[in-house]
């Protein structure tokens, strides 16, 4: 699928999320629910392209001790202590920033933080765009599972985004999937491959061509899965795709 798309970073991407937060907020409770189901296994998190944390829930993130916000954008910090300082300060959670290339320089983060739960915050659907070849980004997120091996981890990124158009919406639209990842693919009620694609986009009222974002096979088989969507727009759509793995 291809089409033209939204991306996410910079001066502009935090103009819009400040004046669209009211219209992302069923889409950030989604969020808020899907990691407070999980368990991470310790109580340092790197969070990898947590750029200014607009749709990260502040009561997952007093859960940690330490918080390592990693990102290249030189806005991060301010705009990160603005939405979460303040919670931050009621649970004492140690705030500090790298600002380096959470996905270029993975390995030498998990080196140098051996005992830190990772979650990517809607980086990993962005790596398709980092990269000319396509068969080489969508190999390197499909080698993600493997890197990680053994460690606590997790991630919510756009698994496809495209148009849409309010009247091509069912009467009652459905804003979250529970799926799985099996060896036949992303599963979700005995749906899978490209009915669950096509169930996707008839919910979000898809008017044109769809973007995929090579992430369906980032997880290992036996992961589960929310599908969330996200109304990025009036006029363009995202379905995210949340998951965790526990290393326990």
């Amino acid at each position: 699928m291809s089409a033209g798309v939204e991306t996410t970073g910079g001066l502009r991407w935090h103009w819009r999320a400040l004046r669209r937060r009211l219209r992302w907020r069923a889409t950030s409770g989604l969020i808020a629910g899907w990691l407070a189901a999980t368990q991470p296994r310790f109580r340092h998190l790197l969070l990898i392209g947590g750029s200014a944390g607009w749709m990260m829930p502040a009561a997952w993130l007093q859960r940690f001790e330490r918080i390592d916000v990693v990102d290249l954008d030189p806005l991060a910090p301010l705009l990160f202590r603005l939405n979460h300082g303040l919670s931050l300060r009621r649970s004492r959670t140690a705030l500090y920033f790298q600002r380096v290339d959470g996905i270029a320089g993975l390995d030498n983060l998990l080196a140098a933080f051996p005992q830190a739960s990772i979650c990517f915050d809607n980086v990993l659907g962005q790596h398709r765009f980092r990269l000319a070849d396509q068969d080489q980004a969508e190999a390197e997120l499909n080698d993600l599972s493997r890197r990680l091996q053994g460690r606590d981890w997790g991630s919510v990124h756009d698994l496809f985004s495209g148009p849409v158009a309010l009247a091509a919406k069912p009467a009652q639209t459905v804003s979250l999937l529970k799926a799985e990842v099996t060896t036949e693919g992303l599963c979700a009620a005995q749906l899978c491959d490209d009915p669950l694609h096509r169930l996707m986009l008839q919910q979000a009222g898809a008017c044109g061509v769809w973007m995929d974002h090579l992430t369906s096979g980032i997880f290992p088989v036996g992961t589960a899965n929310h599908l969330i969507y996200w109304p990025f727009s009036s006029r363009y759509g995202h379905w995210l795709q949340a998951g965790w793995v526990s290393a326990r």
